[in-house]
This record gives structure tokens, sequence and C-alpha cells, in this order.
């Protein structure tokens, strides 16, 4: 029986968005990364990647945070997980087709089948000892069936959901000598004087 990585699971079942998700899940789990609700913004809290896709996602992170949605973009188009799937085309379970889109063979669609049905079912068919332990049961969920198999509802809700639109908030302008052309004053109320121009007041 094949064995896979939750990672390998995760490009098989949902694409490289997932692949991302997953790493994701594994930083938030671990506390190295927060999410927030309200904003959709990733704030790193531990720069300590527990490998390679991990070490990408918090990569794409500043110090000031970020929004997910376009961390998690950056790492599905990424070379670490361009890797991921190059192991799979070597399997003959992917391939490389039209502009380099990435289509299951039907070996391909059969591994995906039973993966879905092992995880539905809650077993570990087919997980390799990358993705073998409690800690990575509910990553490998995730790998395998999507965000409804995440238990943290918050982490879910933020993943399911559109990220809120950004409120463009209006110009003030202000008067005085910040923006002069702006000014409905007459021009001499800001000349002559004994005070730096303003009237000797």
């Amino acid at each position: 029986m094949d064995e896979f990585t939750p990672y390998e699971i995760a490009l098989l079942c949902g694409g490289s968005a997932r692949v991302a998700q997953c790493a994701l899940l594994a930083l938030h789990e671990q506390r190295r990364v927060r999410v927030s609700r309200g904003t959709h913004r990733v704030t790193v809290v531990e720069r300590e990647p527990g490998d390679a896709i991990q070490a990408a996602l918090l990569e794409e992170i500043p110090d000031s945070g970020f929004q997910l949605r376009f961390v998690l973009a950056a790492v599905s188009e990424s070379a670490e997980v361009s890797d991921v799937a190059d192991g799979l085309i070597g399997r003959g379970l992917l391939r490389r087709r039209f502009r380099g889109r990435l289509w299951r063979t039907r070996r391909g669609r059969a591994a995906r089948r039973r993966l879905r049905a092992d995880a539905e079912a809650g077993t570990s068919g087919g997980l390799g000892e990358l993705g073998k332990g409690s800690a990575s049961n509910a990553i490998a969920k995730l790998a395998a069936l999507g965000t409804g198999g995440i238990a943290d509802t918050k982490l879910r809700e933020v993943l399911e959901s559109d990220a809120p639109e950004m409120v463009e908030l209006p110009r003030f302008r202000f008067p005085g000598h910040r923006n002069l052309d702006a000014s409905n004053l007459p021009d001499d109320k800001y000349s002559g004087g004994s005070y730096g121009g303003y009237g000797g007041y």
C-alpha cells in the first residue's frame, strides 16, 4: 500500500492551496502563529518551522503580520509545494499539463478516493510516518477532507469565509500651512508680521 505525508494527501485531495492550509494548521496548533477572526490577519509568535513548507509560510509573514489569503496564495505557488508535486508525479499519481497545471492520473484518483474514505472512517491507512501521531491527526484530516475536518471553530471559519474588504477612509484637508494650495484663506493672512507670518498676532 502506498504511504503519503499529510502534504501529499493534501495535494492529491485538494490541490496546492490545501497544502498551504495544512502548514498553517500545524503552526497554529503549535501556537507559532495567530490568526485574527475579524481581520483575517496572521502574525508570527515564534519563527520555528517544523519543515520546509512551514518555513516558506513563515517567510511570507512580516513581523507586522499580513493578510492570510495572500500568505496562503504565495505558499501554494512556492518551490516547496512544487517539490511535493514532483514527488507525486514521479510516483505516477499526478502529471503536469497545459501551463504546468496538475492533473490526477487514474492511480492518483484511486488513491484520492481511498484516502478520503480512510479519513471519513477515522482510520490512518496510507498515512506515512511523517503523518502519524496524535499531533498530526487533525492535519491529516484537513489534508483529505478539507476545512470541514478542522476541529478549531475559529480557524475553520476564517478559512471558509471571505476576507473582510479593505475600507478606504476619506481624505481630510487640514487648514493652515500644511496645505496652502487647498486653503480658502487669502494669501496675505500668511504674509508679513513679526512672528513668522501670522500677521503680528
